[in-house]
């Protein structure tokens, strides 16, 4: 179906919301129940019995057995595909578990909601944010491992799982954002930009190209097929591709368009804020979702500093993308594995050096 003319009409579905909306309903967060954190933690004791080191390249699905939370996994892989694109959970006890079981924990859990891609050229399938003092613009900048405001964003996959085990000592808020409801805005007030964001922009591989390729790719921020609509958009990636690998330059319209999209997005009764506590897993849908997060203070010492645990995952449930998508992606069908970035090694590790 031809983007030019899907641009042009607004995409409907329970993903469309402003916050007053998420508010109101607030169902897309909740704390976990005992029975839920006992079966978790049951399902840490299966793993360790039968893998003492709890070597996560050699874990299953059989062996961590999560048992009545099942049920939850199914009703979360249903909300971020069908619904509103959002959930969280609050709650879990993290102060029971050291980093190893915590790791282990969320890896198990995680073999049941999807597959996991590597969130780096390194082949981290678990990636762990905190700042290392990367910074964000630069050829090699990623956002996770700086301490700086991150501006509304989405993730290189279908879905992002984050798991907080302890906040720093100001900021670090987190934002949400309907990207549906920014589609519809941008096309109630500048219908030609729309159009161009339907269209494909240079984007860097922030120093995370496959071996061979060229430091950019094409993709569009918006695309479409019939009432699904997908987004892939972080700002930065776009206009600092020029500069840090001399990709072809943007138009002035071409700018316009690109940050006309994080500016929707910021506006007050767009988002929804939550500086959510210790104990945290929660999951959006990149396709029809933005966040971001607020620049962060850390304590001194380092056993107090910010630290959470993240994934990029595929989804059994999950929707065909255009074809336009497929420069990043690959594969565009639903429920395939697609996204994330490619070992260079071969390696898959399960944490960030």
């Amino acid at each position: 179906m031809g983007n030019s003319v899907d641009a042009l009409e607004p995409v409907p579905g329970p993903a469309d919301w402003r916050a007053a909306d998420l508010l109101a309903e607030d169902d897309w967060h909740r704390v976990f129940t005992d029975a839920e954190i006992e079966a978790i933690g049951g399902a840490l004791d299966h793993a360790r019995r039968i893998n003492p080191t709890l070597d996560l390249t050699a874990m299953t699905t059989a062996d961590f057995p999560i048992g009545a939370f099942g049920a939850t996994v199914a009703d979360l892989q249903r909300r971020l595909i069908d619904g509103r694109g959002v959930m969280a959970f609050e709650g879990f006890p993290v102060e029971r578990y050291d980093i190893d079981e915590l790791r282990a924990i969320w890896w198990g859990i995680n073999l049941h909601v999807g597959t996991a891609v590597g969130q780096s050229w390194r082949g981290d399938l678990i990636g762990d944010v905190r700042d290392l003092g990367t910074g964000i613009t630069g050829k090699i900048g990623r956002g996770y491992t700086s301490n700086v405001e991150l501006g509304f964003h989405c993730d290189a996959s279908d879905v992002t799982g984050l798991f907080v085990l302890r906040q720093g000592a100001t900021g670090g808020v987190s934002r949400i954002c309907s990207a549906v409801a920014v589609h519809n805005e941008i096309l109630k007030r500048r219908p030609e930009l729309l159009t161009r964001l339907y269209e494909p922009f240079t984007v860097s591989w922030q120093n995370n190209e496959p071996v061979g390729a060229q430091p950019w790719y094409d993709l569009p921020v918006f695309g479409r097929i019939g009432d699904d609509m997908t987004i892939a958009y972080v700002r930065t990636n776009i206009t600092c591709a020029a500069r840090n690998v001399g990709a072809p330059p943007m138009s002035d319209t071409e700018i316009e368009a690109v940050e006309l999209v994080g500016s929707v997005a910021a506006e007050e009764g767009m988002w929804v804020e939550r500086r959510f506590p210790a104990g945290t897993m929660w999951f959006a849908n990149n396709q029809t979702m933005l966040h971001m997060r607020t620049e962060f203070t850390d304590h001194d010492d380092p056993a107090l500093q910010r630290h959470l645990l993240r994934i990029w995952l595929s989804l059994p449930n999950g929707r065909a993308l255009p074809e336009s998508f497929a420069p990043f992606f690959g594969d565009t069908r639903p429920g395939a594995v697609r996204g994330g970035y490619p070992s260079r090694t071969g390696e898959l590790v399960f944490q960030t050096a």
